[in-house]
């Protein structure tokens, strides 16, 4: 079945771009959660209009926020992606937050990483304290994939604003890291759960390693970590 009978409300955009364009633009958005029209409209300027937006959001194709010019998916929108081979299964589902103001901060890091060459997709995990794996231990602000002739990257973000005592913050912030990756279980089961989830090959253990991207004000040279 044609598109624009599958999606017949959607028949207005005409020639303006293609239904395949609108899909990858949606899932942009999906893979960062929240994001503005002043975020999205570099990628696609004729899809992210702002007459565009409000038919979006009077379809049910996309939901505003109730306290800022952000956007998110809507379930309707979720289940389109799904129907077209997205992989839906690493969303986030649930959207929370309030003033969403450090979630658009991490909205703008991550859509430049999209932005670049070999970047596969974004997930959000949380690492849980070992040796029990019951209560949480660490949870990144996102986890991205880079991906390139069949070999893949994994780089643990970090979006950090300067607060009290921040060296030693992220001093602990770094020992934790440093935990997990002499942990074994953080490939053989934390490793293991999500490559399912990004539909990955499963690499060696010998071969599982995983580094910082840490976008602040601050630079310090530690093995493992680049700071943007």
């Amino acid at each position: 079945m044609r598109k624009a009978e599958l999606y017949s409300d959607l028949n207005w955009i005409g020639n303006r771009f293609s239904y395949q364009a609108l899909f990858k633009e949606f899932y942009r958005l999906a893979q960062v959660r929240y994001a503005t029209r002043d975020q999205l409209y570099p990628f696609n300027n004729q899809v992210w209009t702002k007459p565009n937006l409000v038919k979006f959001c009077e379809l049910d194709y996309l939901k505003p926020h109730d306290l800022v010019k952000a956007f998110h998916i809507t379930e309707k929108t979720r289940e389109i992606l799904e129907k077209e081979g997205f992989n839906v299964k690493v969303l986030q589902k649930k959207f929370t937050g309030q003033t969403l103001d450090h979630a658009l901060k991490i909205t703008s890091c991550l859509l430049k990483l999209q932005g670049q060459d070999n970047f596969y997709n974004v997930f959000y995990p949380t690492f849980t304290q070992p040796p029990s794996y019951t209560a949480e231990f660490l949870k990144p602000d996102a986890c991205v994939v880079w991906k390139r002739d069949g070999a893949y990257k994994i780089e643990v973000v970090e979006v950090e604003t300067e607060k009290p005592d921040w060296e030693n913050y992220l001093f602990i912030k770094k020992e934790k890291y440093e935990k997990l990756a002499r942990d074994p279980n953080t490939y053989r089961i934390w490793w293991k759960h999500h490559h399912v989830r990004l539909n990955l090959p499963l690499c060696q253990e010998a071969d599982f390693c995983f580094s910082v991207v840490c976008f602040a004000n601050i630079k310090k040279d530690w093995e493992g970590w680049k700071f943007g």
